[in-house]
C-alpha cells in the first residue's frame, strides 16, 4: 500500500479548483470543491464547496468567467479572503495518511495550490509528504488504463478520430453522473466516480496505481535496472502515450533515463556540443529536423506511472515501438555496462545546460510572488515567523512589529502584501501607500506579467462580439473592472 498507515487508515481527498484564468503563477482561484473517502470510496467527510474573494490587485480573465459562470462579484458575495480560503484547503490536504488527487491536478491544480499557499505564507510543499501523505493524478491513471486495460472504459473520440480523455466526455461515455462540468465539486465527484468504476472493474490495476503514490515503490522498480514503460506527460498516439525507457543514473529521487527506441550506441559518442545543440529544443527546431536527445527525466515523487516492460513487451508492443525483444535485450545490456563515471559527468553537464536555460527564461526582476521555484527554500527560522503571523488576527497583526530581517530575500514584501490583501484593517499608512503603488504598477503597467485594465477591457469587447454570448455576465465583468479602475484614479 502507498501509505505509512494500514489500508484502513488511508483516505482519498478528491478535489478540484475553478480559477479566474490558466496562469498557475498569477491567476487566482475562484472556487474549490472537495471531499474525503476511505480506500473503498465510503464517505469520510461532508462536501466542501467554498469561494475565494478576489483582492483588488487582480483582474480575472473574462473567458474563464464565461466558461464557469463564476464572477468576481459572486465570489465577493459568497467567498472569503484568500488567506482563509487557503487555510481551509491546507488543513484538509495536511491530514495524515491522505492521498490527495484530482484530474490533471499534478500539472494544474497542485500548482495553483502551491502558488496560493506561497502568497499566503503557508509552506507550499509539506502537505505533499510525511505522515503517510501522497499525491495521485487520475488523468495519469486514465492514460495508463487506456494503454494497459483499454476494455475497462468506453472511450469517447474527437472529430479527428483520436481518443478524448476529457473528464466530462469520459463520464458521459461511461454513464457516470457529472451534473455540472466546470463546477469544482461536481468535477471532484465525477473524478471519484470514475476511479470507483476502475477499482470495481480492475481492482488489481487500481491497487497498483495507488501503490505508485508511494515514491519508494517507484524507486524500487527503477532501481532494479530493467527496461520499463512509463506514461508520457504528453500525447503519443502511436504508442498509446507510453515511453520505453531504461534508468541510466539516479540522483536522489530523480532518474535520468534513456529512450530505448533510440540506439544507445550513440551515447558514448555524445560531446558537450551535442548536448548543448540538442537540449531544450523548440517546436521550430524540431520542425527544422533537429533531433532531441533521447533522455527522459523522471521524479519518483511526481507520480510517474511506471511498469516493468518484460510482462507486456510482446507482439503489440514490439510493433508499437518498432524494436524486437532481442533488440530490447541488447540495448538494455549495453546501457547496464556503460561506464558510470561517463554517465555521471554527462548528467552534470545536462543539468548545467538545463539550469542555464531555466535561468535564462526567468525575468531578472521576477516578483517574489511568482519566484517560488527560482528563489530557493524558506529556512526554518523564517518559517516559524510565517506560521506565527498566519495564526494572528487583523488586530494582532496591526500591533505586530514586522521589522525583522528575514533570511529569505523579499520575504518582508510578501508579508506586507499578504496583510494588504487579507487584513486591510491591519495596514499602516505606509502599507496603504505601497499597496496603491503596487496595484498601479500591476493593473495599469502590467508589472510581472499581470493582466492590465487595457487588456481586460479589450478581451471583454472581443467576447461581446461572439454569437450567443452571455451579455449580462459581460456587463457585470465590465462594471467590476471599472470599479477597480476608479479606485486607482
Amino acid at each position: 500500500m502507498a501509505q505509512e498507515g494500514t489500508a484502513s487508515d488511508v483516505t482519498f481527498y478528491w478535489y478540484d479548483y475553478e480559477t479566474f484564468g490558466t496562469d498557475k503563477k498569477r491567476d487566482r482561484p475562484a472556487q474549490f470543491g472537495g471531499f474525503r473517502t476511505d480506500a473503498n470510496f465510503r464517505r469520510k467527510s461532508k462536501d466542501m464547496l467554498i469561494y475565494c474573494s478576489p483582492a483588488d490587485d487582480y483582474l480575472p480573465h473574462p473567458e474563464a468567467c464565461l466558461l464557469t459562470g463564476i464572477t468576481p462579484l459572486m465570489c465577493l458575495t459568497e467567498g472569503e479572503p484568500e488567506a482563509v480560503f487557503a487555510n481551509k484547503i491546507y488543513k484538509e490536504f495536511k491530514e495524515p495518511n491522505s492521498i490527495v488527487l484530482g484530474y490533471n491536478n499534478l500539472k494544474f491544480d497542485d500548482e495553483v495550490s502551491r502558488f496560493m499557499f506561497w502568497r499566503n505564507l503557508i509552506n507550499p510543499y509539506d502537505r505533499e509528504y510525511g505522515e503517510g501523505r501522497a499525491r495521485m493524478d487520475m488523468f495519469t491513471v486514465v492514460k495508463a488504463l487506456y494503454a494497459f486495460k483499454p476494455g475497462t472504459l468506453n472511450w469517447p473520440h474527437k472529430e479527428n478520430g483520436s481518443v478524448s480523455m476529457k473528464l466530462e466526455e469520459l463520464t458521459k461515455a461511461n454513464g457516470l453522473v457529472h451534473d455540472h462540468a466546470h463546477d469544482a465539486l461536481s468535477d471532484a465527484r465525477a473524478t471519484a466516480l470514475l476511479a470507483k468504476k476502475i477499482k470495481d472493474t480492475e481492482p488489481k490495476f487500481w491497487d497498483y496505481a495507488v501503490s505508485l503514490s508511494n515514491k519508494e515503490n517507484v524507486q524500487k522498480l527503477l532501481d532494479s535496472q530493467s527496461a520499463f514503460l512509463a506514461v508520457a506527460d504528453y500525447s503519443i498516439p502511436a504508442t498509446k502515450n507510453l515511453r520505453l525507457l531504461f534508468p541510466i543514473l539516479k540522483s536522489g529521487k530523480e532518474y535520468l533515463c534513456w529512450d530505448l527506441t533510440a540506439d544507445p550506441a550513440e551515447l558514448p559518442q555524445l560531446k558537450d556540443s551535442d548536448l548543448e545543440a540538442r537540449t531544450n529544443l523548440t517546436a521550430e527546431d524540431r520542425e527544422a529536423g533537429k533531433k532531441p536527445l533521447p533522455f527522459v527525466s523522471l521524479s519518483a515523487n511526481k507520480y510517474p506511472f511506471v511498469v516493468k516492460a518484460s510482462p507486456f513487451y510482446k507482439n503489440e508492443f514490439e510493433q508499437m515501438f518498432g524494436i524486437s525483444r532481442t533488440e530490447l535485450a541488447e540495448r538494455t545490456k549495453f546501457l547496464k555496462e556503460m561506464d558510470k563515471g561517463f554517465v555521471s559527468n554527462l548528467y552534470l553537464k545536462l543539468n548545467e545546460i538545463r539550469r542555464e536555460h531555466f535561468e535564462g527564461t526567468q525575468p531578472k526582476d521576477e516578483d517574489i510572488e511568482t519566484a517560488l521555484y527560482s528563489g530557493g527554500f524558506v529556512g526554518d527560522q523564517d518559517r516559524r515567523v510565517l506560521d506565527e503571523l498566519r495564526a494572528m488576527n487583523e488586530f494582532e497583526l496591526s500591533e505586530k512589529s514586522l521589522t525583522k530581517d528575514f533570511q529569505y530575500k523579499g520575504m518582508d514584501k510578501l508579508i506586507r502584501r499578504f496583510i494588504s490583501r487579507n487584513y486591510p484593517e491591519a495596514m499602516t499608512e505606509q502599507d496603504s501607500a505601497d499597496w496603491y503603488l503596487y496595484k498601479s504598477q500591476h493593473l495599469i503597467r502590467g508589472a510581472n506579467g499581470s493582466r492590465t485594465f487595457e487588456e481586460y477591457f479589450k478581451l471583454l469587447d472581443e467576447l461581446a462580439e461572439r454569437p450567443n454570448v452571455n451579455m449580462e455576465l459581460i456587463e457585470e465583468l465590465r462594471e467590476y473592472g471599472e470599479g477597480l479602475q476608479e479606485d486607482l484614479q
